[in-house]
């Protein structure tokens, strides 16, 4: 199986990130080494380099539609590693194809490990998009509390490590939350080492998605038989 991982910026700097937590999950669902997954990670020149506003969804999207157009042949599925929903319908429309947003995979299963929900976002800006998001798909809750974890979306890695550490400590000891949800793809390295620290489930949007993915591309291969 071919998963393509998309990074709707274009800041190449988030797919090392992005790559190490899409293959980890893949080798985690992998039954035996016939059935591992292989996952490739690709930005978009024409995107911005971060997507704050109504605007820069447009841009991303459209960057997104032209750059699969050439690729929809080679993949199996595509995951479009973002917070907000940013064309699936639209990609999953023109690939025919399981298409699935990292931002709404890492949240949708976090109610079957803990009633109170922690979603940590970069920015207050990043938190509103998310909101938008999982209100479109009906996954928007009372449980769920929101919490933002840096100040710019410029934060350099070791500063945003700083800002989760603080935001799941808030999450813990203030909030009484069960567990945490990642929902920014730069974070998702950071998963285990919260886990650690905080003795709390930690779901990241990327490896959700990889898992879901797979499930998804195997329920269409036996649809279409």
């Amino acid at each position: 199986m071919n998963i393509l991982v998309v990074n709707p910026t274009s800041d190449m700097s988030l797919n090392d990130v992005i790559y190490k937590a899409a293959d980890y999950a893949a080798k985690l669902s992998a039954r035996n080494s016939e059935d591992y997954t292989h996952v490739s990670v690709v930005a978009l020149e024409k995107a911005p380099k971060r997507i704050v506003s109504a605007l820069d969804i447009i841009e991303a999207s459209a960057a997104l539609l032209e750059k699969i157009r050439s690729l929809k042949g080679i993949y199996d599925g595509f995951i479009i590693a973002h917070h907000t929903e940013l064309g699936v319908a639209a990609l999953s429309e023109l690939t025919k194809k399981p298409v699935l947003s990292s931002g709404p995979a890492g949240v949708y299963p976090a109610p079957l490990y803990g009633k109170k929900i922690a979603v940590l976002g970069k920015t207050e800006r990043d938190i509103e998009m998310q909101k938008e998001t999982l209100r479109h798909y009906g996954i928007l809750n009372d449980n769920m509390q929101f919490i933002s974890t840096c100040t710019t979306g410029e934060a350099s890695l070791d500063e945003m490590k700083k800002g989760i550490f603080v935001a799941a400590k808030k999450a813990k000891e203030e909030m009484n939350c069960e567990v945490i949800v990642l929902s920014d793809a730069g974070m998702s390295l950071c998963a285990d080492e919260v886990t650690k620290k905080f003795k709390l489930p930690v779901l990241e949007g990327v490896t959700s998605a990889v898992i879901r993915i797979e499930y998804m591309v195997y329920q269409m291969s036996a649809i279409s038989e």
